[in-house]
């Protein structure tokens, strides 16, 4: 019985899929400038498709973004050039149509606001943030945004995006010590004393205690001997 369940199942699929491509092939826009034959609608579009299996088809998508990326990438190492995301236009209109269809999908915000960072920061920054709206106790968006921050040179932004992702419930111990030294790193010694006095003051984690003893030892601050009570 079980494999006649399986099999009706699969058959069911597929043919709702095969109606979906229908309904797309007819409701399709062409992306203006692309440099192959992808057609894209939007992710509301799509969903209405979907008949319920926007997850399903958003992962599809996910699948020929990948590949996109990965030919594309090919094709400029084969030739020799050097990496170029701006010969990849349809990129970011694949990433918002898997991220419209499926709003909780990390990987593609993580992945999809580093690469669209190498052409765009403010679009790379954009789409995590959008992660963050539909995902705010995601505490790797907090650290990719920081990251990017760290990139351009804004480094008190980035330490408040490390900051507020060491709040987040399963945030790793690190990022709370990582805004500091960002901060020390950017030459806002005296609020990365502060950060550093205070953490080895409250955390009861003694890697993290050290570690903020031997930055605040680097910034010229002698370490507090004991917690305070």
């Amino acid at each position: 019985m079980k494999a006649w369940r399986w099999a009706i199942a699969l058959v069911v699929c597929w043919s709702l899929s095969v109606a979906a491509q229908h309904w797309l092939n007819a409701q399709r826009v062409v992306v203006p400038d692309a440099p192959d034959s992808l057609y894209l609608s939007s992710g509301e579009m799509l969903k209405r498709a979907s008949i319920g299996f926007d997850g399903l088809l958003a992962d599809v998508y996910w699948m020929r973004t990948v590949l996109y990326f990965g030919e594309n990438f090919e094709r400029q190492r084969a030739s020799q050039q050097p990496f170029d995301i701006n010969q990849m236009p349809l990129l970011e209109p694949l990433l918002n149509v898997v991220t419209e269809l499926d709003p909780q999908h990390i990987a593609a915000y993580r992945l999809g606001g580093y690469l669209l960072s190498l052409r765009d920061a403010q679009s790379g920054a954009q789409l995590l943030e959008r992660g963050l709206r539909s995902n705010p106790h995601e505490w790797r968006l907090y650290q990719d945004l920081g990251f990017l921050s760290w990139r351009q040179g804004d480094f008190r932004r980035a330490a408040d995006w490390y900051q507020r992702g060491s709040q987040i419930t399963g945030a790793p111990a690190w990022m709370q010590p990582m805004a500091a030294t960002i901060l020390a790193k950017g030459g806002d010694r005296e609020t990365a004393r502060a950060l550093f006095t205070q953490l080895l003051a409250t955390s009861e984690d003694e890697f993290i205690r050290q570690l903020c003893a031997e930055q605040l030892q680097l910034l010229g601050a002698p370490p507090a001997a004991e917690r305070s009570p």
